[in-house]
C-alpha cells in the first residue's frame, strides 16, 4: 500500500486519510503557508497564503483568529483555486446534502487543526466576507491587470491600503506572531 502521509516541516507524519490532532502544530502551518503562493503563483509578484491570512486577520469582519486560520488546511493539502474546487466531483451525503470530495477533506482537516491547536471549532465561522475583501484587494494590487473580474460582488470594496508583498520568511514570522497575539 502506498503511504497516505506527508512529512511536515517539524518532521511530523500527517496522514491525509486519518489526520490526528497530535500531528498539528502552528509552526508547520505558518511555514507551509509562507511557502505556498496564492492563485497558484499567477500573481505579478509572489504573495503567500500566510500573508493573505495575516492580512485577513486584520479585516474588521468576523473573528480575527478564524480569519487567520481560514486557509490553514492548505498547509497540508495545498492551495486549490476556488474555480477548481467548485468543479471537482460530488462525493458524500451529509446533513447539508451532497458536498464535494475536496471540500469534505478540507473541512475534516480544519476540524483536526482546531482540535490540535486546542481551539473551539463549534462556533460558526464568519470568514467568508473577510476573504472576499482580501480577494478584491489582491486582484487590485497583485493580479495581472485587464482581466474580467466581474464575478466579484460589486458591493465588496478592497481595503484602503495597497498590498506590498512580504518575503516568505517575514510572512511566516508574522503568521506566528499574529497567532500568538490572538491566542494569549
Amino acid at each position: 500500500m502506498k503511504p497516505t502521509y506527508i512529512v511536515t516541516y517539524t518532521e511530523k507524519q500527517f496522514d491525509f486519510l486519518n489526520p490526528k490532532p497530535d500531528d498539528i502544530c502552528i509552526e508547520d502551518i505558518a511555514h507551509a503557508l509562507a511557502c505556498i503562493n496564492r492563485f497558484r503563483g499567477h500573481t505579478r509578484i509572489p504573495y503567500s497564503v500566510a500573508e493573505h491570512c495575516v492580512r485577513a486577520s486584520y479585516v474588521p469582519i468576523g473573528n480575527p483568529l478564524d480569519n487567520l486560520l481560514h486557509d490553514a488546511a492548505e498547509a497540508y493539502i495545498g492551495d486549490v483555486p476556488t474555480p477548481q474546487k467548485q468543479n471537482m466531483g460530488w462525493d458524500l451525503q451529509s446533513t447539508w446534502g451532497y458536498i464535494k470530495k475536496y471540500q469534505h477533506v478540507e473541512a475534516s482537516i480544519i476540524v483536526t487543526i482546531y482540535n490540535g491547536l486546542g481551539l473551539d471549532c463549534t462556533t460558526p465561522r464568519d470568514t467568508h466576507q473577510a476573504d472576499k475583501i482580501m480577494l478584491a484587494t489582491e486582484i487590485r494590487d497583485i493580479m495581472p491587470a485587464g482581466h474580467d473580474y466581474t464575478f466579484l460582488d460589486p458591493n465588496i470594496k478592497p481595503l484602503s491600503y495597497k498590498i506590498e508583498p512580504w518575503s516568505w520568511k517575514y510572512a511566516e514570522t508574522e503568521y506566528l506572531r499574529r497567532y500568538k497575539e490572538l491566542t494569549q
